[in-house]
């Protein structure tokens, strides 16, 4: 059987892929306030090529993607690229992880296009905060997304909130009693060492969530929930009586390396097999050539290089921004 299995005995089933490395925020863990210097729009993967890659990658045992960005509903006729998706390759699901500032305009017609599930990335539920860290987004323009990606049925809905020590964890409690009354996950997420993030953590901004979840055990009563479709990293808990649950992302304090089944494909055509090493296959001309043999050997090679496991611990940072990587 045609699969990607590394030489650590994972088997790939997950490809993320950046469709534009620009992002109409400029979150301080993630970018400059200046922004940075965006690939041009001309070396950009096209849909076409995108497309051709997840056959490929189908092909190889792949039967899940991830629409990622920069902000990926920066990227025009966006919902063209789904309908792409879901007609012309075998992919079984088709998810996609946003800002949710565009969200309410494009929510329908990603939904009919094909898309089948959708994260927000929201650090806090505070609108002063939440300006404060996106450097200038509005937190009810996110709300009003996330009402209508429910509306058009893209569920489940999923919230990222990175957790920062002295900035937004005085939330968590108020993250819980969402989940209370919302059938909406909330996923806490862990800050890494990779661009904008390495400098947040040297000044001391890093919060431990396997030391939050002991203490929410004991003081809310969590409990294991279902696990994750996709069995992506987070491990989900639920508040008892809760319509929603909980999940928790450790990459520092409790790794998941060893289960890892995710590769990710930047914008400009680069497969990358770890997120936390800034070494790539460049399969770009592959894609644009339409050659399969070659595009089947860059997944391969990708795999084939992988690490058992990152080495943020000893002190090495990732130096490509997350807003390239595509999250």
């Amino acid at each position: 059987m045609n699969q990607l299995i590394d030489s650590f005995g994972r088997t790939h089933r997950s490809l993320r892929i950046s469709v534009t490395d620009r992002c109409n925020l400029r979150c301080r863990y993630c970018m400059p306030a200046a922004g940075l210097p965006f690939a041009p729009r001309d070396e950009l993967l096209s849909f076409e090529e995108i497309t051709f890659a997840v056959d490929v990658a189908v092909s190889l045992g792949i039967d899940r993607v991830r629409i990622t960005g920069g902000e990926p509903l920066l990227r025009r006729e966006l919902s063209k690229l789904i309908a792409m998706l879901d007609e012309h390759t075998g992919v079984v699901d088709i998810a996609m992880t946003t800002n949710g500032l565009l969200l309410e305009r494009y929510a329908d017609s990603l939904a009919q296009s094909g898309l089948n599930r959708i994260n927000i990335s929201l650090d806090s539920l505070e609108p002063e905060r939440f300006t404060e860290i996106t450097r200038h987004g509005i937190l009810e323009d996110v709300w009003e997304g996330i009402e209508a990606a429910s509306r058009a049925g893209l569920s489940p809905i999923r919230i990222n909130a990175l957790l920062l020590e002295g900035f937004n964890d005085d939330e968590v409690e108020d993250w819980l009693d969402l989940t209370k009354k919302h059938a909406i996950d909330v996923r806490f997420m862990e800050l890494m060492p990779i661009g904008e993030g390495a400098e947040l953590g040297r000044l001391g901004e890093y919060l431990n969530l396997t030391s939050l979840r002991q203490r929410l055990v004991e003081e809310r009563g969590l409990e294991p929930a279902d696990p994750e479709l996709g069995n992506g990293p987070a491990r989900y808990w639920r508040e008892p009586g809760a319509k929603g649950r909980i999940g928790f992302i450790t990459p520092m304090s409790n790794s998941y390396c060893d289960t890892c089944s995710r590769m990710r494909l930047t914008s400009k055509g680069e497969l990358r097999a770890c997120l936390a090493y800034d070494e790539h296959v460049d399969i770009s001309e592959a894609l644009r050539a339409g050659d399969r043999e070659a595009t089947v050997a860059g997944f391969r090679r990708a795999v084939a290089e992988k690490p058992a496991g990152h080495q943020w611990h000893d002190g090495e940072i990732t130096k490509t921004g997350m807003s390239v990587l595509g999250g």
